[in-house]
Order: C-alpha cells, then sequence, then structure tokens
C-alpha cells in the first residue's frame, strides 16, 4: 500500500503488449526466456547482414513499447489504459488462465467469461493488434485508437463462446510452444499463406466457418478453438464462406463444462504448431531454449495435414451443437440453436442453393436480379451473398405480394374501399409478415448490395414518408442505378404488446395506410431493380440499435434544432394531427363546429361537416372509418435513417448520401472528419428537370439519356477517391451536369400530364470525406470485413419549382402503374 504522504507516480509510459504474468508461463525453472527480433537484418559496411541472435531477456524487458497507451493532452500524459483498463483485465485474465491450465472444473465454469473477454483484449492491445484497427478505419489519432480499442475488446467473445474449446497437451513433447508478440493466432485451411487475408495486419475473418483461433496457455497447453459446424464436417462446410449467424457482439449461450482435453502433441507436432505461431508474430517470439525459437529449421507439414492436426477429434464432439431449450421461472421460456439463433424463424426465409453450378447466363442464385455472370461468378466465396436465403430484392417483391393480396388490391379496387374496410387482422398480418421476412438474426449486412457488385448508389438519408418519395426516390432514379431507402415498417417483436401492431393493431391503422402507400408507390422501381428497401438495421440486431442509440444520443447531446430547421419537416406532423382530428366522430365535431361560428345554425354545422368529410374522400391517408368510443387514439411516428446508420449503408454499399433535411445535413458536416477538414462549398448546384411519378420514373431509367447520368457520376466518385484536384473534379461535374441537361431534355419533350419538378443537387466534396472513427465501428462490429471505404460524396437535394407530388395514389391513371 502506498504511504500517505509518498510522491505520486510517474506515469507508466513502459506498456507490455503482453503481460509479464503470461510470459513466466513459458519460462523452465524460473529462468528467463530467450527473446529472438525477427526484424529484417540490417546491413554492414561490407554489405552483408547483421544476424540478431536471441538474448535472455527478462519478463520485464519483453515484449513492451514505450508509451503504446498513453495519449498526451499538452504536458499532461495519461496512462489509465495501461494502469486501469489492462491492470483488471490482467488480474482476471492471470485467473481464467490459470483455472484452465489447471484444469480446475469449478473455476473453469466461473472463468470462462473472463477467457473469452481477456482473449479479446490481448488479440487487440498487441502492436499488430491495434495496426489492425488501424486498418479498419479510415485514420485514427491515438486517443481515437485507445477509445476504439476498449469498445473492441469484447467483440469476439460471442463467436469464442460458440466454438468448440479444445486443449492440447505437450507435455510429452521435447520442444515446447513459443510466446509471441502477437498471441492469439488464427488459422484458416482454406487459404494459401499468402493470401491478402493474411497480409500484416489481417487476420482470416473469425466469422468465416474454417477460422481456429490459437493461443498458447502456456509452454504445455494450447486452447484451439474451432466453429461447430467445421469441427463435425470440415470436409462439407465451405471453410472460406461466413459462418451461419455468425456474429461479433451479441449474447451467447454454452455450456461451461464441455471441454475437449483429450489429445497429446509429439515434437514434430509442437514444431508445426511453432512455425505458424513464429509466421504470425510481428517481431518477437520467445522460448525457454534457443533451439525452439527455428522451427522452421525442421521439416514442416503440408497444409492440410497441419490443418487435420488442429481440428478436434471427432468422438469428443458430443457435447457440442444441438439445441437448448429454456424455461425460466416465470413461465417463459427461451431458445437456442447451434448457430445462436433464438428461434426458428429463419426457416422462413431458407431457400435451397442450386445442386449444379450454375451457367453464367442463369439468374444468379443469390437473388440479386442479374445474372451469375455479372454477378456472383467473378467473386470469390467469401464475397458473394448468401445463396440459401432470399436476398433484399427477393424479401422485397415477397412483401409487395403480400401487402397487395392481404389488402386485396386490384385495378378495379379503388383505395377508398381499402381506407373503409381495413380491418384489424389485415393490420397484424402484414405486420406479422413483415417480421418474418426479417427474422431477428438476420445478417443485413451480408443481404446489402456489396460497392464491388457495380453500378452507382444512393442512400436516401431522410424520412420513410410517401408523401417525400416524389422528389427523394423517383426523381433520383433515373440519376443512380439504385437507391436504397429505408421501411418505414416497425417490428412488433420489439415493441411493448400495449403498442404493439400485432397484439393492439387498430391503434396502427393511420400509420398502416402510410406505410402500405409507401410501399405501393414503390413497387414499380422496385420490381424493375431501382429501389431497395431495407429494414431500420437496429430491428434485426438490438446490439446495433443499442449502439446506434448511444451514438446518436452523444451526437445530439448539445444540439438544438433551429426553427428553419424545424419547419422544413413540421407540416408532416401538422397533416397528421389534423387528419386525426377528421376522424372523430360526428357527435365531437357539431358541437365544436357551431362554438366556434355562434349564432349558426344545425344544418350550417351539418354542412360544414360535411365538407370535411368530402375531403377527407380525397385524402389518401385518411382512415375512412368511424372512430369507436374509447378507441379514437391513433400511434403515429416518423422513421428516418440518421447519420450513423446512413454512413454504415454508404460503407458497405459504396453509395452516395442524399438528403434533403437540413438538419442531417448540418450534421453530416459537423460530426465527420468533413468538420475538420473543411467543406469545399464553391461547387455549383446540379439542376435537372425531374418526373415525380414511380411509374414514369422507371420508363424513363430506360432511355439513353438517363443511362449516362449514373456512368457520369461514377466518373466524379472515381475521381473523388483517386484524391484528384480541383480542375479534375470540376470536370467531372461538368460531365454530369451535361448528361442531366440531356435527361432534362428528354423528360420535358415527354407528352404526359404527370408531376414533375426542377430539382438541385448540391454536391459537397470535403477534403477528408465524410469519415467518423465511430459510425465506422458500427461497419467493424456489425457490418463487412473489408477495408474502409472512402465516403467523399454527397448531395443535398432542393426542390426549384414544379409541383411536389405528396403521395401517388395506387388508383392514379398513370401507363405502369404500380396496380
Amino acid at each position: 500500500m502506498t504511504p500517505p504522504n509518498s510522491p505520486p507516480q510517474p506515469p507508466s509510459r513502459k506498456n507490455h503488449y503482453v503481460p509479464v504474468w503470461y510470459q513466466t508461463g513459458f519460462q523452465l525453472n524460473g529462468a528467463d526466456n530467450w527473446l529472438l527480433d525477427l526484424a529484417a537484418p540490417s546491413l554492414k559496411p561490407d554489405g552483408t547482414p547483421v544476424v540478431l541472435r536471441p538474448r535472455r531477456r527478462p519478463a520485464k524487458s519483453s515484449f513492451w513499447e514505450n508509451e503504446l497507451y498513453v495519449t498526451r493532452f499538452g504536458e499532461v500524459i495519461n496512462d489509465e489504459v495501461e494502469t486501469v483498463l489492462f491492470q483488471k483485465i490482467d488480474n482476471f485474465g492471470s485467473d481464467a488462465v490459470r483455472a484452465f491450465v489447471a484444469g480446475d472444473e469449478r473455476a473453469m465454469h466461473f472463468q470462462l467469461e473472463s477467457l473469452l473477454s481477456y482473449l479479446g483484449a490481448q488479440k487487440l492491445r498487441t502492436p499488430k493488434g491495434l495496426d489492425w484497427i488501424k486498418a479498419r478505419y479510415p485514420a485514427l489519432s491515438q486517443v481515437e485508437l485507445l477509445i476504439e480499442l476498449q469498445h473492441l475488446r469484447n467483440m469476439f467473445g460471442t463467436l469464442w463462446g460458440e466454438c468448440v474449446r479444445e486443449i492440447v497437451s505437450a507435455e510429452s513433447s521435447e520442444v515446447k510452444f513459443l510466446v509471441t508478440d502477437h498471441p492469439v493466432t488464427m488459422f484458416n485451411a482454406a487459404l494459401p499463406e499468402n493470401a491478402s487475408q493474411f497480409a500484416y495486419p489481417m487476420d482470416p475473418p473469425l466469422t468465416w466457418n474454417g477460422t481456429q483461433s490459437l493461443f498458447a496457455l502456456d509452454a504445455n497447453n494450447l486452447l484451439i478453438l474451432t466453429h461447430v459446424p467445421f469441427a463435425k464436417d470440415p470436409d462439407r462446410v465451405e471453410a472460406a464462406a461466413k459462418r451461419i449467424n455468425a456474429r461479433y457482439f451479441g449474447n451467447a449461450m454454452v455450456r461451461t463444462d464441455a471441454l475437449i482435453r483429450t489429445r497429446r502433441f509429439n515434437t514434430d507436432h509442437v514444431i508445426a504448431v511453432n512455425a505458424w505461431l513464429k509466421s504470425r508474430a510481428r517481431r518477437y517470439v520467445a522460448a525457454a531454449e534457443t533451439d525452439w525459437l527455428y522451427p522452421e529449421a525442421h521439416r514442416q507439414p503440408e497444409r492440410a495435414a497441419f490443418a487435420q492436426l488442429l481440428r478436434p477429434p471427432s468422438g469428443d464432439l458430443w457435447g457440442y451443437g444441438g439445441e437448448i431449450y429454456i424455461g425460466y421461472e416465470d413461465g417463459s421460456h427461451g431458445y437456442r440453436d447451434q448457430y445462436g439463433r433464438t428461434s426458428k424463424d429463419h426457416e422462413v426465409v431458407e431457400k435451397q442453393p442450386p445442386s449444379e453450378p450454375p451457367m453464367p447466363d442463369d439468374d444468379c442464385p443469390c437473388g440479386s436480379g442479374d445474372t451469375f455472370g455479372s454477378c456472383c461468378e467473378p467473386l470469390p466465396i467469401w464475397e458473394r451473398a448468401p445463396w440459401t436465403v432470399l436476398s433484399l430484392r427477393e424479401r422485397n417483391l415477397r412483401f409487395i405480394n403480400a401487402l397487395f393480396n392481404v389488402l386485396e388490391l386490384a385495378p378495379d379496387v379503388p383505395w377508398t374501399h381499402v381506407q373503409r374496410n381495413l380491418t384489424d387482422e389485415q393490420v397484424a398480418r402484414i405486420h406479422r409478415l413483415s417480421q418474418w421476412l426479417w427474422p431477428a438474426d438476420t445478417d443485413l449486412a451480408a443481404l446489402l448490395p456489396k460497392r464491388r457488385s457495380g453500378g452507382v448508389r444512393a442512400i436516401y438519408m431522410g424520412l420513410s414518408d410517401p408523401r417525400l418519395l416524389g422528389e427523394n426516390v423517383a426523381a433520383l432514379c433515373p440519376v443512380f442505378d439504385q437507391v436504397l431507402v429505408m421501411d418505414p415498417f416497425m417490428f412488433a417483436r420489439n415493441l411493448r404488446p400495449d403498442m404493439s401492431p400485432v397484439e393492439n393493431p387498430d391503434q396502427h391503422k393511420q400509420q398502416f395506410l402510410k406505410n402500405a402507400l409507401f410501399w405501393i408507390a414503390l413497387a414499380p422501381l422496385i420490381q424493375a431493380g431501382k429501389v431497395l428497401i431495407f429494414p431500420d438495421p437496429g430491428e434485426v440486431n438490438p446490439d446495433l440499435r443499442r449502439a446506434v442509440f448511444e451514438m446518436a444520443r452523444a451526437r445530439t447531446a448539445d444540439w438544438e434544432m433551429e426553427p428553419a430547421e424545424y419547419e422544413e419537416m413540421r407540416w408532416l406532423s401538422e397533416e397528421d394531427v389534423r387528419r386525426a382530428m377528421k376522424r372523430m366522430p360526428d357527435e365531437f365535431w357539431l358541437p365544436k363546429l357551431k362554438e366556434s361560428s355562434p349564432g349558426s345554425s344545425d344544418a350550417e354545422a351539418k354542412k360544414i361537416l360535411e365538407i370535411m368529410r368530402r375531403q377527407q374522400e380525397q385524402d389518401p391517408f385518411a382512415l375512412l372509418q368511424p372512430a369507436a368510443e374509447g378507441r379514437t387514439a391513433q400511434l403515429l411516428m416518423m422513421r428516418a435513417v440518421n447519420l450513423e446508420i446512413a454512413l454504415f449503408v454508404a460503407q458497405i454499399t459504396g453509395a452516395v448520401i442524399v438528403t434533403d433535411i437540413t438538419a442531417l445535413w448540418r450534421h453530416l458536416h459537423s460530426h465527420t472528419r468533413a468538420g475538420e477538414s473543411g467543406c469545399d462549398v464553391g461547387f455549383e448546384p446540379l439542376r435537372f428537370t425531374a418526373s415525380l411519378h414511380p411509374a414514369i420514373a422507371v420508363q424513363l431509367t430506360e432511355l439513353t439519356a438517363a443511362t449516362a447520368v449514373p456512368s457520369a457520376i461514377n466518373t466524379l466518385k472515381t475521381a473523388i477517391n483517386q484524391r484528384a484536384g480541383r480542375e479534375d473534379i470540376e470536370r467531372a461535374l461538368d460531365l454530369v451536369r451535361s448528361r442531366l441537361d440531356a435527361l432534362s431534355v428528354s423528360i420535358e419533350s415527354m407528352d404526359m400530364d404527370l408531376p414533375r419538378a426542377q430539382l438541385t443537387l448540391t454536391p459537397s466534396i470535403p477534403e477528408a470525406g465524410f469519415e467518423s472513427p465511430i459510425a465506422q465501428r458500427l461497419v467493424v462490429s456489425f457490418g463487412s470485413d473489408d477495408v474502409p471505404v472512402y465516403v467523399g460524396l454527397a448531395f443535398f437535394r432542393r426542390t426549384e419549382s414544379g409541383e411536389a407530388v405528396r403521395v401517388v395514389r395506387p388508383d392514379a391513371d398513370a401507363p405502369d402503374a404500380a396496380l
């Protein structure tokens, strides 16, 4: 204990990334280990290399770097990452490792979670681990790097918890396991050693079926973690494909008593493992004997033989896999399958992959709507969309069909029929179908179109409201190859029963009409492949929802919406309120009308009421059903893609961000690197004429003038990604401008009495792009395993003149209408 009057301890600048207590587990008889520096040899004056020989080093002098975890604020040095965070992690980590080395069953039961937490921290705290974090983010300062380290250190625990756990012994071997400067090592037999996934500082993604994790607990014990499906059937499971329900973070239920400990490696086996551990080290390895430091001097097994060595014995796998049914004291129950899924809802969206490899001209099995030759064929298996579940497009089409069938929509059925006869069962059924198409274990990132699949996409960062579709979606379809829009439907499973549209559908009818019109209006564009509707990512991933909520709450803590920004959206809510009020029964309105016009007669009040009812008939959003006594309330909501979700989707898909909401535009620039580097506001807006009817937008996309616009925007994106100068970007913008002018001429020459408008797209091209470490964390945690994408282009949309279409009635008179 430090005496009360002792001087304060100086900051800890000597940061051990492999803790001292862990290194001592590799010593023999308490003697210091031999440390070998693997750095490329320097040259002597005569040109011969300087050979670095191993040196005995005490544990305190090994595996450390100066100020690796230190942050500076002016002259103030902060070492709390080392002295507080890692001190705590090392305390419980040492207890956990010792419990598993000793094989104490009771201690292992309580220490399993601690062991997995320690492994996650150990994987990321090394220089190689920190470089891996840097490689997954566009740019990080030292402070940001350590913040991300703290957020990501538990990301691997769920997948490791669901793995087969095996500890193999080296007690019978004359050679013992090495300790390296990156103790948590990955292996995947499907990849050659020179694969890009093994290039420094990368590792094969843990989410892949065949990726195994190796961690030497001490000199005599090696922990091997293997995914259950690969362990049970390695010949049939695709090692380089993503594991079913593979997810970072999240909850897992595992058997803590399931541990395989039956194998003893001989000397050749240990040498083979050491060769792999050494090949994955960054710079240093250590061992109790100098000869052990050179496993490559011995003949190594073939890669297939080494892969076989690491697989757990098939006869000991009975404790892994299967299903778990849970009963709770309150009578409720739970379920887990071997992949951690909590229900069997996934069976609804499963599909059988083709039994034979498809031909290039066949429809791609991923369900994108493209041919196999232009979609998945050129891609390695890990970059393909899944073939065993319905694609995003297929789910969109199924939902449209279900919506039309449940509402009994047909060309000869007016929309007012739905407004008058909408039932509770119809509302509940559609909401059930919606969440069935999106089970809780959905991997949305795998279903979103990837940036490599070609085309120029846009993500609309704004409200998912049918009154805004004309200007923000239909108008953009001829400009981009595809527009991504968020689904306005909420999933009942995420709501309290009293708020659920399945349990209490009557209070959702008004909102349901808006949501249904949203889908119906976009149906032609969805069928044409121009629009993809995706669910709120938080609806299918509770951990992502919590992360987004915390990010958004921190971002808006000191923010207040400007009055002008509020006015942009106020009309939407005011319309909803007026619409809800008009639905009140005559008994409510007649006294109110007479009170507002003193001296008016009952007949005059009834006449005004009749006019109001006729206005309701013309409103496609109005629920034309009298409010039942005591059940007048309706739950209304406004759903939008916020900043974090927009950046998340843009990173995965390579989409351009488009918004018409000033508040979101302001946040896009003030809460990303754009606010630090300054935004170039000198680019002139792009002006064009747009058709606001979805069915006409489909026709326009087939015009030559329309197909030329996305190509020009792609040229602009390429120039931005290559960090081209101002002149090159201006030339690319001029090309886009000329293509939009040609498109406008084509639209203006069309002889159709349908709404159109003059729109502007103001480009924003900040020097540092729209990078955000906080938003990028979502991609690392819940998105793809790819390197980060440069999001350097966004557009702010405005309507200069013309008729802004708030909704397209399903029974509108237009060619190729939705119905």
